[in-house]
């Protein structure tokens, strides 16, 4: 994953409108964290770097290099299960 990246979800992948869980074709991912807020910022218009920076925004207090690797773990895991796609 790059920090440049435009993300978007996969077909059948999508955030439940009020529980902390994504949906996807095999069933649930619960989702711990701040998880739900990265999530809610892939709109396939936005590269990771924005979404990142609209983070730092929401959590003043968090250290930008932690965010910025927690952030891309976060992704390059959900990348590989398929469920988003750069």
């Amino acid at each position: 994953m790059q920090i440049q990246s435009i993300l978007k979800m996969s077909p059948g992948c999508r955030l439940h409108p009020t529980q902390d869980v994504l949906l996807i074709p095999e069933g649930t991912l619960r989702l711990s964290g701040p998880s739900r807020e990265v999530l809610m910022r892939i709109d396939g218009q936005r590269d990771v770097n924005a979404i990142v920076e609209d983070l730092l925004l929401q959590f003043s207090d968090a250290n930008p290099d932690e965010v910025r690797r927690d952030v891309l773990t976060l992704l390059d895991r959900l990348e590989q299960r398929g469920v988003i796609k750069a």
